[in-house]
This record gives structure tokens, sequence and C-alpha cells, in this order.
């Protein structure tokens, strides 16, 4: 019995269906105290690189995006399901080992394991049965392990997965380069997004642009962190159907469907979010009709609130208004903060933290919020998906999905963010076979498309209520993972490049954005031009 159920999922598994990361282009120009520009031919100064490019304008007086994020895209992702042509079979490295340094969740230890590590490092082959749950679960180990066997079977290699602590992957691409010995010959390295401008500042990668082997225009690699990652022209890391992280670690909106059962004027959310108008308003005025105080003077965590949350400055990412993007003009890094729907947006969020429907404040933080949610004492909360695996659904709590929500209903896009522990690719220059390297880079995205992301939203699809699958499936796929977004200053680390500006713009009370971004400005600035110089200077030159 236990051979059959190892086949039939095997079967399952080879199905021709894949989902595809979103790719749409996110346009949206913001203005900066300074408009000196850099071109991309010119080596950087000093000086700030800010765009001259004008923006175009919404109802509200704020810049708008070019994507329509509201279903397919033109580049294939949204709601068309692609597996690409296999890149044609080449079996010369038949007998080789490739050696794939990638990172692990743990910042202390190093050791593998879920919710946030590579997933390869969670499954062990000599351990492994089709009943184990353990790691990222039975579909998905078992995909990982069908695409290892059929690189090894159609190539003749075997996949070498190097642990890596996350916090430390940047320093070992690094010391590869200088060092060269046999034990650090990476052919590929897969680090965090927080480890990008380090690994970029060493020199110690290729540029993935104009490769033979590498067709950065195919649906498994993420065009919107290709725009985010390439720089006067030089793209150095891509996000992609490699791998799923960049999903798993993506936000969204978990709503408790259960607590608007018999209210016959609740909206249908599914059905405003396909119209484009679930916005942050709409999301006001439902999660009023819910909110509920237990009789005490002072509202506490063991009320029951409309929304809820432990970081409002999301919102700023929500409405596509990202702290730094490449200019299209120039071709550099620009700090984007002072968008002109910020004062519209920071209107709204000191209106939810004056609230009593709302809580942005929770005793154990996190895990305040989360149980708040679980017990069915908050309807909507904000936080990434892999949190979807966390609930039990019972009679009184019914998981429902929706995208985060939009500034307002003229927003062409939703928008869904990306943490910094999401996870890019890119080549070492310690690498021992370049061509290799390219030609199995190409290979990785190609079989993650075909096994690991087909895996993945099935094990999402189980863990979502039944009578509302259906419509968050097609949220999930068609409105949140096909409008990923990668804002390069929020995943510079913990606090980000201009995190502080955010949170100190509204936490008054009032409206303090000018103050706060007018202080911080001049030292964003110079960060932002150093990772310019770091970007022009880079080479395919190996010392």
């Amino acid at each position: 019995m236990k051979k059959f159920f190892a086949i039939l999922l095997a079967v399952l598994m080879l199905l021709p269906c894949i989902v595809a990361c979103g790719k749409t282009k996110d346009s949206d120009e913001s203005t900066s105290p300074t408009t000196n520009s850099t071109q991309s031919t010119t080596k950087p100064s000093t000086n700030p690189t800010q765009g001259t490019t004008k923006p175009s304008t919404d109802s509200t007086g704020g810049t708008t995006d070019s994507s329509t994020g509201t279903g397919s895209t033109e580049d294939g992702s949204g709601d068309v399901d692609i597996i690409e042509p296999e890149p044609a079979p080449i079996t010369k490295w038949e007998g080789s080992k490739l050696n794939i340094l990638t990172t692990v969740w743990s910042s202390e230890t190093g050791d593998p394991g879920a919710p946030w590590s590579q997933p390869e490092l969670c499954v062990d082959r000599e351990k492994w049965d089709y009943f184990d749950d353990t790691g990222f679960g039975v579909l998905i180990n078992s995909a990982i392990l069908e695409r290892e066997d059929e690189i090894k079977d159609k190539y003749g290699v075997d996949l070498n997965w190097i642990n890596s602590r996350g916090d430390h992957i940047g320093t070992l691409i690094s010391q590869a380069v200088v060092g060269g010995s046999k034990d650090e010959e990476y052919h590929i390295a897969m680090p965090r997004m927080l480890e990008a401008q380090q690994i970029v500042a060493a020199n110690s990668i290729f540029n993935l642009a104009d490769r033979e082997y590498i067709d950065l225009d195919r649906s498994y690699y993420n065009q919107v962190a290709r725009e985010a990652y390439s720089v006067y022209d030089k793209t150095l890391f891509v996000a992609g159907d490699f791998n799923f992280l960049d999903e798993h670690t993506s936000y969204l909106i978990y709503y408790n469907v259960a607590m608007t059962e018999g209210m016959d004027s609740f909206p249908d959310l599914y059905q405003k979010v396909v119209e484009g108008k679930w916005t942050i308003e709409e999301m006001k005025n439902v999660a009023k009709l819910v909110s509920n105080n237990t009789g005490a003077a002072d509202w506490t965590d063991d009320d029951t609130y409309g929304y809820g949350t432990t970081n409002m400055s999301r919102f700023f990412q929500y409405s596509g208004i990202q702290q730094v993007r490449v200019n299209d003009e120039t071709g550099a890094y620009e700090i984007t903060l002072n968008d002109s729907r910020v004062g519209t947006l920071i209107d709204s969020i000191l209106e939810v933290t004056a609230s009593t429907w709302a809580r942005t404040s929770w005793t154990g933080g996190y895990g305040g919020l989360e149980n708040a949610f679980a017990e069915g004492r908050l309807l909507f909360y904000d936080e990434v998906v892999e949190k979807l695996g966390h609930f039990t659904q019972t009679e009184d709590f019914r998981l429902g999905i929706l995208p985060t929500p939009k500034l307002s209903d003229s927003q062409e896009s939703y928008y869904t963010p990306c943490t910094y522990q999401a996870v890019l690719m890119c080549i070492p220059k310690s690498t021992p076979d370049r061509e290799m390297s390219e030609y199995f880079f190409e290979i990785l995205s190609y079989t993650g498309q075909k096994y690991l992301m087909k895996a993945y939203m099935d094990k999402l699809a189980t863990n979502l209520d039944a009578e509302t699958a259906t419509e968050s499936e097609d949220v999930l796929k068609n409105y949140i993972f096909a409008n990923l977004c990668y804002d390069v200053g929020y995943m510079e680390g913990w606090e980000g490049l201009m995190n502080s500006v955010q949170g100190d713009a509204y936490s008054s009370g009032t409206n303090k954005f000018t103050e706060y971004f007018t202080q911080e400005y001049g030292e964003a600035a110079g960060t932002v031009s150093a990772w310019n110089l770091a970007w022009f200077d880079s080479d395919d030159i190996v010392e």
C-alpha cells in the first residue's frame, strides 16, 4: 500500500501544470529633494542619483503604475499556467557535482529547517518516505526529490546543496573569490535579498545578462525582481521559480470568513478584489462592522477587532510607495519614498491608528496578534504567506485570503511586498566551470517551475476553507503572487533604508513625513550612491 501511494503521488507531481510568479512592471516614480541625473554610461559620483521622469497621476493626485495586476499579464504571469520549453539537453557534465551554496533560516546554529530555509536543505533523502510530513510537507518534499532525480537521470549531475547561515552567506561568496580553495568552489549561490548589496560591493558575482544558456525573459524568472536587481544594465541576481521563498515570505491579508456569516450588509470581498475595489477605505468600512468591546472602559487584546497589525508602515509598500527603485532613464537606484501620494496614505494610517476597531499594539507582539485571529477575535490581519498553515479550520474560524488593499481604486495594481528573507540566485566568480554554472542556472529555474511551484500551490490549497477555496486560490494566484514587488530599500536590513521615516511620519498622531524625510535623506542618499558605485564597478573579470 505504501508503494502504491508513492507511485500515485509521483505521477501527480509530473502533471504539466505550473503556477508562474507575477512579473508585472511597477513603474511608479517619485520626486526627491534633488533632480541630478546620472546616465547609465557615466560613473556615479558620491551624490545621489535622481530621476527626472514625470510620473502619471491618478484621481487622488498620486502616481500610478503601468501594470494591471488584476489577472493575466503579457509575460505569462497571472491566471496562465506555464511550463516553458525544456532547455536543450546537454550531458557533457555527466558524472559531475553541482555545488549550490544556499541559505538557512537560523542565524545562530545554521541548522536547516522550515519555515524559511532553502527547501532542499529540509529533505533527507536517506530518511525520506512518502508519509513523512516534516519540513515543508509530503507534496513539496517529493517534488524536491523528483527534480533532483530528473537532473541526475537526464544530465548525469548530482546536486550538492551546501548549508550556510543566512547572515554568513555573503561573506562565504566573497571569500571564495579571494581564496580560490577547492572547498569554496560554488557553481551557484542563493543568498537572501538581505545580503544582496554586500555581495555586489565585494564584486564577487557575474553579470547574468546576455549569456548563452540563460534566457532572463523566460516566465520562470520574476521580471519585477529582475528590474529591481538590474542596475546600469547589469543583472547580478534573479528571483523566480527555482524556489518559492519569495512567495512564501510575501504579505497578504488573512480573513476570518466565519465572522461575517449572517451579516446581510457585509459585501462580497472576493468580488471587490476582482473589480479592483478592495482598498484601504473598503477595509476600514467592513472592519468597523465586527468590532466589539467586552464592556471594559479600555480596549484590550481580549476584545474583538476588525483589523490588526504590528506594523502600519507596511501600508507604504501595499500602496506601491517604495523606498528605492531603479530609474528607467539613468539605470541607477534612486530614493522614491517622497511619493506624491504619501499625504493621502498617512491620513489613512492616522485614521486606523486612532480608531477603536483596529489594534496595532499587541501584548506579545506577533504572538498576541496571531492568537486573536486564531481565536476568532480578529477579522483581518496582515502577515506572510508562510502563516497559512498555522490555523485550524473550525465552525467559528474559516480561513480566507485577500491581497493587500490599494490606496485607492484608481491604483491599477494590488501590490504584494516580499520580505528580505526571500532568496535570490547568482553565479559566484569562484565557480570552477562558468559554462556549467550558467547552464544549470537555467535548468534549476526550469525544473523549479515544472515541479516545485505546482507542489507549493497544491500545498497552500490544503489550508484553505473548503467553501471559499476557489475564490481564495484565484486571489492567491492572480492577485497576490501575480503582483510580487521588491523594495530594495526595505530589504537591506531589519530596519531598511528609510523605515524610520515611515514609522516616525505618523507615530505622533500627526503627519510629520516631510520633517523626518528631510532629516534622513542625506545619509540615505549617500548609501544609495554607494550602492550605485558598487554596481557600476562590478564586472566579469576574475581577479
